[in-house]
């Protein structure tokens, strides 16, 4: 449907006299959008959410010096406007409401080109993106860079995460920082969170981009006028984009919200991505082992060499007896993968072969073990080991039994690598194998295309508490707002040995964790993950308080609510699967106490299960009582956490008897 103008009614480029302007809302009016075309210069776009407003610019530089949107005149316009519920799978809740408005203006460059600018307004977020037909005289699309740029109020307080370089595996600490002390030319990983100054209360701003396909990754950068500009991850030969047409980008997406919490709610990075397209039905996610993490032992003492046959059962009854869907089965950096390699350690070289088994492996018998316990098999594969035979990988995983791999070290989100992640993805998906990437970048909501992308790592985490004491409590609870905002993350979750601070020192077999056993045990209610990770050695859960909840607790959710946010302090959330529902509290710092209303649980009484810390907790941190209380919507539950604590709940709906 064809809409007048805002101002100059219906328009044609050629009968502009003056810079024509577009207003678009989001459907509950709170979000307004303006667009401004310059004749000479590029298209701009503000934003204003509850008295804040942000302001940017369009645009895109070609190699050769083109800019397609300079000076740029609308030849048509269409409105479209779209209110649906659509499902989400092994997500934070069984459907997201797809609800939103979008303009889409055609445009024509003073050279002729044709691009269209597409904006999409959200009740929580503005998502603009360029398109590009196929057109006379442009055979191909190649992108010397992106002008994106987004300027925001310099009292805002930026929680960052600073990347070294491009080649990176995006594993670093988050920073506060105000705006206007952000350094010029450092690359910002996204999501970028901005927090309203001390003493004000919201709105709160995020950005980060949706749907990364075919193009290259973004960060931003901020330049010495103040304003964040995209930094696209550079081809080989300098340029960041080069693809067929017709051609389109990213989302590049500005969240807002009244209450912080609201964030870690919101669906629209998967509104933004397409729906599968693919068969979903084998697609069994579940919690998994991972004795990489805790030194590939079963227990304190040294064993026999975790890929044995004797070995490898001993893990795979003690996830069939625990209500583990998955058992990882991986190598020591001192020994060789699974697959042929002709040499020790993790990457691969000239005579690496992922499709073979290596000698002396009884896969056959392990698999045949696996298969008659019903625990699925998880395994590892360098990057490297797939390139240039990335089906032939995947259909020797399935044929030696493996229903999901980790695929590790791509340290790189150039166009490239992108377009090798989906071919990976796109492989696994037909031959039924469930996939992790770690050593790579934040999601960008694949998981609605791809259902069987289990998570993402793209996170400093607990795996850092081998070789250093960086993956603090408050570290969890920054990346809780900055990270977690994109999607699902692995974490490394299931620590067993928590220590205090003044105690720790990192090792790497069998490490300790910072934080109580309840803040351990949070990060499987408050972390998105539908395939996280029982990462310590299985002699450290047996007989150990906490253990229950780990074997019961879910990893996806009909319903999320975030009840309590504060940015490195504190994060409570409840979901609910089926009729049952889930609290988590994390917190980071001195001691506290917690009121938790339950007004969330509607008319039903039910039974409360609490794991929380113990008094002893702040010597003995691994220390935590459980209760059980009958509850109803009108009552709250007061909790106390120790330093750096947590807690958890479990919600059973009870009968009108009681029973």
């Amino acid at each position: 449907m064809r809409t007048p103008w805002s101002i100059v009614g219906s328009l044609l480029a050629v009968a502009v006299a003056q810079a024509p302007t577009a207003t678009l809302a989001s459907p509950d009016g709170r979000l307004q959008v303006l667009v401004e075309l310059r004749a000479a210069g590029t298209p701009q776009w503000s934003a204003t959410f509850i008295g804040v407003r942000l302001r940017g610019g369009f645009g895109l530089e070609l190699v050769g010096g083109g800019r397609p949107l300079l000076g740029a005149a609308v030849v048509d316009q269409q409105r479209t406007r779209r209110d649906a519920t659509v499902p989400v799978l092994f997500g934070k809740a069984a459907t997201a409401r797809d609800h939103h408005e979008e303009l889409r203006l055609q445009l024509r460059g003073r050279d002729g080109e044709r691009i269209d600018l597409v904006l999409r307004c959200y009740d929580d977020a503005l998502a603009f993106r360029y398109e590009i037909p196929a057109q006379d005289g442009l055979a191909e699309l190649h992108v010397q860079d992106e002008l994106t740029t987004f300027a925001v109020p310099a009292d805002r307080v930026a929680w960052v995460q600073y990347l070294e370089h491009h080649k990176t595996s995006h594993e670093h600490e988050v920073v506060d920082v105000a705006v206007a002390q952000l350094p010029a030319d450092r690359l910002l990983d996204l999501p970028l969170l901005l927090t309203p100054p001390a003493g004000t209360a919201g709105p709160f701003v995020a950005i980060t981009e949706a749907a990364l396909r075919g193009w290259a990754g973004m960060a931003l950068r901020r330049d010495a006028a103040g304003h964040m500009r995209t930094a696209l991850t550079p081809r080989e030969d300098g340029s960041k984009v080069r693809c067929p047409l017709p051609a389109r980008s990213p989302w590049r997406v500005v969240w807002f919200a009244d209450r912080l919490g609201a964030l870690l709610e919101s669906h629209t990075l998967w509104n933004l991505n397409d729906p599968p397209a693919m068969a979903t039905d084998w697609i069994r996610p579940g919690k998994m082992t991972w004795p990489w993490w805790n030194g590939y032992r079963f227990d304190a003492e040294p064993g026999e060499p975790v890929l044995s046959l004797s070995a490898s059962k001993r893990h795979i009854d003690f996830c069939a007896d625990h209500g583990i869907a998955w058992h990882a089965w991986i190598a020591d950096e001192t020994d060789s993968p699974w697959y042929h390699q002709g040499k020790n350690g993790l990457f691969p070289g000239p005579q690496t072969d992922a499709t073979r088994v290596r000698e002396g492996l009884d896969l056959p018998a392990i698999q045949d073990h696996a298969r008659q316990r019903g625990v699925g098999l998880w395994t590892w594969v360098h990057h490297g080991a797939l390139r240039g035979k990335i089906d032939a990988v995947f259909a020797a995983l399935a044929a030696h039994g493996f229903g999901g791999v980790m695929i590790d070290f791509l340290d790189h989100d150039d166009q490239a690598t992108v377009e090798f992640a989906e071919q990976v993805l796109l492989a696994a998906a037909r031959h039924r194998v469930l996939v992790h990437f770690h050593g790579v970048w934040k999601p960008t909501g694949w998981q609605r295309t791809f259902p069987h992308l289990m998570n993402h790592e793209a996170a400093l985490n607990l795996e850092y508490l081998k070789w250093s004491d960086r993956c603090t409590p408050a570290h969890d609870l920054r990346i809780a707002f900055t990270r977690l905002l994109a999607g699902p993350v692995d974490y490394h979750l299931g620590g067993f040995r928590s220590v205090p601070r003044a105690q720790f020192r990192p090792r790497h077999v069998g490490p300790n964790v910072l934080g109580t056993r309840c803040h351990q045990l949070a990060l499987y209610v408050c972390f998105d993950n539908p395939n996280p990770m029982v990462a310590d050695r299985p002699a450290a859960y047996l007989g150990q308080s906490g253990f229950d909840f780990v074997q019961s607790v879910p990893t996806w959710w009909d319903e999320t609510r975030v009840l309590f946010a504060e940015v490195s302090t504190l994060l409570v959330t409840a979901r609910r699967r089926g009729d049952t529902w889930y609290v988590g509290g994390l917190a980071a710092g001195a001691p506290r106490r917690v009121v938790v209303p339950l007004t969330f649980l509607g008319d039903r009484p039910f039974t409360a299960r609490i794991w929380a810390d113990s008094e002893a907790c702040e010597a003995e941190p691994d220390r935590l009582t459980i209760s059980t209380h009958d509850v109803t919507a009108a009552d709250t539950l007061e909790l106390a956490l120790a330093t750096d604590g947590g807690f958890v709940v479990q919600l059973d709906p009870r009968s009108s008897t009681g029973r």
